[in-house]
């Protein structure tokens, strides 16, 4: 599980999913292919290759050089112009999602891998480095990378109708929130064991070493820190959270006769906790619905004014809340000493649907949605989300009711309130036909 990476597996996982670091892979695998057909040229019989003609393999490469060149270019313009679709119309935390998609990885990568072994290729026919069998080895390399690009282009094509597009962009972030969720559900503490929030006297608190937003905790390295100094590690920001000066990152509780800590274990600590510009959703399940319902917002600004995606959000919304299994309450912590917060089952409900029922408290439509995904959610297992629903059916319900005007609208909301089996405080205020 992603969970259970060390800071430097971490760091490498999130380096592998960059586009530049695909597209260098087949570049390699490319360079490695074209110079083939010289390590293998002394293995092969001699007059087996001469039926191929070192002409028609450089015309091969030639047409492959120039209109690979050509498809790349165009697949890159294409791949900018979807990131700036995703941007204004989803949110722009959604472009890196887009940019680590496999499909579009694969297709980019493809291309400028066949564009340099064709090159590479070409190089090497001209400067006479393959005898008759490493044109034939050169041969069969060509007729297999133009299958892959066959199939490759295919599967682009057929891809392109839905890159860029709402809906696709919506999928991207869903299926990264769904994975998020499902960890955390497994691991809450991340291995560790529940904080609630009461520090013990002579905690040695630690700031965090820049400013930024958490990123990744390794645990595997404060439990090492832990054992070995017989210390117990608060932590006292969960990923997510943003870190600046004056905002404790985790605390240090040495045993009785121990000493406060040095400066080199303060900073081994403090090295455990990764900051940067922008949330991570390997640690953070609360990035994934904080994005999508930043998506819904911006479908439901007067700029946009489309009340159908926001509808379609909450949908995935409920979906992503409700993912993954909660962990068998007698298995024991891995890292026993290190001490993390919970999640509130209010901020899980708080990043999803606050600001939605904030912005879509004048449409109708909205506003019954929001409370038939509250209902939904407060009848899973999850046993913290059945208060939390029925208190932001109140909260939704009371907004709608200070916004609207139109009394149809009025009774459709409190049907669906009504429908919700939530015993709320709020009463609709009734408008008299004037009104």
């Amino acid at each position: 599980m992603k969970l259970q990476l060390s800071r430097r597996l971490w760091v490498l996982s999130q380096v592998m999913r960059q586009l530049w670091f695909v597209a260098a892979i087949y570049c390699i695998a490319g360079i490695a292919t074209a110079l083939l057909g010289i390590l293998l040229n002394p293995y092969i019989p001699e007059g087996v290759g001469e039926a191929i003609g070192v002409d028609s393999v450089g015309s091969l490469l030639s047409i492959i050089a120039s209109s690979m060149l050509t498809v790349l270019i165009f697949s890159l313009n294409t791949v900018v112009q979807a990131s700036s679709a995703a941007a204004s119309s989803a949110t722009p935390r959604a472009v890196g999602t887009l940019l680590e998609d496999r499909t579009a990885q694969a297709a980019l990568s493809t291309f400028l891998g066949s564009f340099i072994f064709s090159l590479v290729g070409l190089i090497a026919l001209n400067t006479n480095l393959y005898g008759t069998g490493g044109r034939l080895v050169l041969f069969v390399a060509t007729i297999a990378v133009i299958v892959l690009i066959i199939g490759i282009l295919l599967r682009w094509i057929n891809y392109l109708g839905r890159l860029g597009k709402v809906s696709r962009t919506i999928e991207q972030v869903e299926d990264q929130a769904i994975t998020s969720m499902r960890n955390y559900r497994a691991e809450p503490f991340l291995g560790g064991t529940e904080f609630d929030g009461h520090m013990p006297g002579g905690l040695q608190l630690i700031d965090p070493p820049e400013t930024g937003y958490l990123r990744f905790v390794d645990m595997a390295a404060l439990d090492a820190v832990s054992r070995r100094l017989d210390a117990d590690i608060y932590v006292l920001e969960r990923p997510g959270a943003f870190m600046a000066a004056g905002r404790h990152i985790a605390g240090i509780e040495l045993p009785l006769d121990s000493k406060v800590a040095g400066e080199d274990i303060i900073a081994e600590i403090a090295g455990a906790f990764t900051i940067g510009h922008e949330r991570s959703y390997t640690q953070d399940p609360l990035y994934g619905l904080t994005v999508m319902s930043q998506i819904a917002l911006r479908a439901l600004s007067p700029a946009v004014n489309d009340p159908g995606t926001a509808i379609d959000v909450t949908t995935h919304l409920v979906r992503i809340m409700e993912a993954g299994e909660r962990p068998d309450a007698d298995s024991e912590p891995r890292y026993s000493r290190i001490h993390m917060p919970a999640i509130r089952a209010e901020e899980f409900f708080d990043a999803a649907f606050t600001a939605m029922s904030r912005d879509g408290a004048n449409m109708a439509e909205v506003v019954i949605h929001l409370l038939h995904a509250c209902r939904a959610l407060g009848r899973t297992e999850i046993p913290e989300f059945s208060e939390m629903s029925r208190k932001f059916s109140t909260l939704t319900v009371a907004r709608a009711r200070e916004t609207l005007r139109f009394q149809s609208d009025i009774e459709r909301i409190e049907r669906a309130a009504d429908r919700n089996n939530a015993s709320s405080p709020v009463t609709l205020r009734k408008k008299s036909p004037e009104q």
